[in-house]
């Protein structure tokens, strides 16, 4: 499934928020909010900036990105990011693309018509904290937070691995390629001579089906859909190097725990010496 990556903005004017209506399409009529694709070579924040631009005649300021929307539509994968901003020149006019557009209050969101993509957003921006303040600040800090957390996310070299490679060289098995690009999903580790593609899995980013971790309480539609798709990539690949005849291992973050990695070594060393 493809993914349309797409930029929109929440233009925000004291409590009220900036709504359009769909004009074209099988979803003619529904509500969603201004902007439109991420062209090549443009950052969202770009991105948001140029559609606004040329869907409403305005210029926005004051951008920050707060929620990140990720859907699954029947012939597509949208991934949207979406930022709050001001507008700074300009009034915004009907486009040739749409049927109507509007002002609402955000505690009145939901008695649009929404895109189903949107669902989860229009919640989120409807919230309140316990005085019935909105929660713009709130939601943008968070954001930060889950992009501090997903760069810290390394995509080599993290401790299981290093902890899996440790324990072969012990073993006598060197010789072995990392991240190689040659095998079909880039195996953490990989013995291309013995066809031995080795994954390190982080139980919360890959979904351990040992431990089962749990998924966040904020922005859930945002993780549950992430998650759908690490654990559908995971498949693939492991899928991609079953048909060209190689043996797959996954080792899971949580066996690799003080009491446990011995005997997750030792299968895996089994299995590697086995294949010569």
């Amino acid at each position: 499934m493809k993914t349309v990556r797409v930029a929109a903005g929440i233009i925000c004017d004291d409590d009220r928020v900036l709504a359009v209506q769909r004009g074209y399409g099988e979803m003619r009529g529904m509500w969603e909010f201004p902007g439109g694709k991420v062209e090549r070579g443009e950052t969202p924040e770009d991105a948001c900036r140029r559609e606004l631009a040329e869907e409403l005649d305005i210029t926005v300021e004051n951008l920050q990105a707060f929620y990140t929307v990720e859907y699954d539509y029947p012939d597509f994968h949208l991934s949207m990011e979406c930022f709050f901003c001001k507008i700074a020149t300009g009034s915004p006019h009907l486009s040739d693309r749409q049927l109507d557009l509007r002002w609402v209050e955000r505690g009145r969101l939901g008695e649009l018509a929404w895109m189903p993509a949107d669902t989860g957003l229009v919640e989120a921006l409807a919230e309140e904290d316990d005085a019935g303040h909105t929660v713009e600040g709130e939601l943008v800090r968070r954001r930060a937070a889950i992009r501090k957390s997903m760069k810290g996310n390394k995509r080599a070299d993290t401790k299981p691995e290093l902890l899996v490679r440790q324990h072969l060289r012990k073993a006598g098995l060197t010789g072995y390629r990392l991240q190689w690009k040659k095998a079909p999903g880039r195996p953490d580790i990989a013995f291309p001579g013995r066809k031995i593609a080795i994954f390190v899995n982080g139980c919360f980013w890959h979904r351990c089906p040992h431990c089962h971790p749990s998924v966040p309480k904020r922005n859930t539609a945002f993780w549950e859909a992430k998650f759908r798709r690490n654990v559908e990539r995971d498949r693939a690949a492991v899928a991609a190097l079953d048909q060209a005849g190689w043996t797959v291992i996954t080792i899971w973050e949580c066996e690799l725990k003080r009491d446990r990695i011995d005997e997750t070594m030792e299968r895996v060393i089994e299995v590697v010496r086995a294949a010569k």
